[in-house]
């Protein structure tokens, strides 16, 4: 049966032609069609075109160098600044708690892990003492475990996110200079913001947002990324949300319809609501690469671009040492062998397949596996090798399938998923040579 409402039309269970406003009704599931179906970056490029900016590209777009809060930065604070930022994110932590450990760590240490204060008695980014029940010395000194180390003890103060940054700061730290926090806030906010964790459009913009439901948002959410994967635009989007708020549903939206009059324009709210969480959501999930310059390389970038889209389809998908291959992820050997899923060769062999190209199993085989560029030449897909010594080939422990020079996805290790990853410090130490397969 076909069921039409304005020009909505979307393809969804049974094969029949129904409206957005049918799916939110509840009469099939375009979520899971169109996460099914469509291509995460394209996906993830057209859901956030839904919102009045964009996709919030601008950090992707710039690098350390740039902006006032980071210009000044070397590459391993830069680094430093980026772990704390992904621990924060991991844990499932607000912002404002990647801010106040930044803050922290500039007054601490300056963003330098190889800091040694107090006397010989505190270590890394944080300074934090082995005596105090930090950890050991190599701990506290490796910047992951000490971000992870800051906020276990930051989400116990109570109310930590309704008080100043520095009163925070001091309870955690305890330091002999109290208030010296407070005057590294504002470039701790703009370090934030160009490095990854730009300030949400809902915060930005809170008039511009509608409270669903669980029920309605995800309804919603399906709606669009059905309409969405299929080409419909924001308009004719937003034109079926009237018709479906006009029709009753979407209950809890009705409390802010005050008036016939207002439906459209709450209509255009519920779709800059649930467009702009779907479009940070997936841009956090590919590392933001929906900017239009690298979009458009990877599509210019033949085999070595369908190599690197397969790669970025599995982000998410555990590490497992020995597993991945041609046909997809596997079961590892030893340490993964309870886990189905690739370690970093395991994914280079499996994106390459997909390219049509066999590269081999393993780094060895797969650093022959094609011509050897150098890194001014570097295209998506291309396979980057890092090395203990990166004179000595025999050495290669791991391997990354380029995305623009500046990051990669890759499998990490154990523990880990598929992931972006960024050049750090250590990546640029540790670089062996590129590899363009075919």
């Amino acid at each position: 049966m076909i069921l039409e409402f304005g020009l909505v039309k979307a393809i969804a269970a049974g094969g029949g032609l129904v409206s957005c406003i049918a799916l939110i009704a509840g009469m099939a599931s375009g979520g899971q069609y169109a996460t099914a179906q469509a291509d995460p970056m394209q996906l993830a490029s057209a859901v956030c075109a839904y919102t009045r900016n964009g996709p919030d590209s601008s950090t992707s777009a710039r690098s350390h160098t740039s902006a006032s809060g980071s210009r000044e930065l070397t590459s391993e604070q830069a680094a430093n600044a980026r772990v704390i930022i992904n621990a924060a994110k991991k844990l499932g932590l607000p912002r404002r708690a990647a801010v106040i450990a930044v803050a922290t760590a500039l007054q601490e240490s300056s963003l330098r892990s190889g800091t040694v204060g107090d006397r010989g008695r505190a270590f890394g980014i944080f300074q934090q003492h082995p005596d105090s029940g930090w950890g050991t010395r190599a701990q506290v000194s490796n910047p992951r475990y000490a971000a992870r180390a800051f906020f276990s003890r930051l989400i116990k103060i109570r109310n930590w996110s309704e008080k100043p940054l520095a009163v925070v700061a001091q309870a955690i730290q305890r330091s002999v200079f109290p208030s010296a926090y407070a005057k590294h806030q504002a470039r701790a906010e703009r370090i934030v913001a160009e490095l990854g964790w730009a300030k949400s459009r809902t915060s930005q913009k809170a008039r511009d947002t509608v409270e669903l439901s669980a029920a309605d948002a995800r309804a919603v959410r399906g709606s669009l990324e059905l309409a969405t994967s299929v080409g419909v635009s924001r308009a004719t989007f937003v034109a079926d949300i009237d018709m479906a708020l006009s029709a009753g549903r979407l209950r809890s939206a009705q409390k802010y319809l005050k008036n016939k009059g207002d439906r459209s324009k709450l209509a255009d709210k519920i779709v800059e609501t649930v467009a702009g969480s779907v479009c940070d959501e997936l841009s956090r999930k590919i590392g933001r690469v929906l900017d239009s310059a690298t979009l458009e390389a990877i599509r210019k970038s033949g085999r070595g671009g369908v190599a690197l889209k397969a790669a970025l389809k599995m982000i998410g998908v555990p590490y497992s040492w020995g597993g991945g291959g041609s046909n997809g992820a596997s079961f590892g050997i030893g340490r993964g062998a309870g886990t189905k899923g690739f370690d970093c060769s395991g994914l280079a062999e499996y994106a390459w397949a997909k390219a049509g190209i066999r590269i081999g199993g393993d780094t060895s085989a797969q650093w022959r596996a094609g011509t050897r560029i150098s890194r001014s030449q570097l295209r998506p897909g291309d396979l980057v090798f890092f090395a203990t010594d990166p004179k000595n080939p025999s050495t290669i422990h791991h391997v990354v399938l380029n995305i623009d020079g500046k990051r990669y996805v890759h499998a990490p290790q154990t523990g880990s998923k598929v992931q972006v990853g960024r050049w750090t410090a250590t990546r640029e130490a540790e670089y062996a040579g590129a590899v363009r397969p075919g």
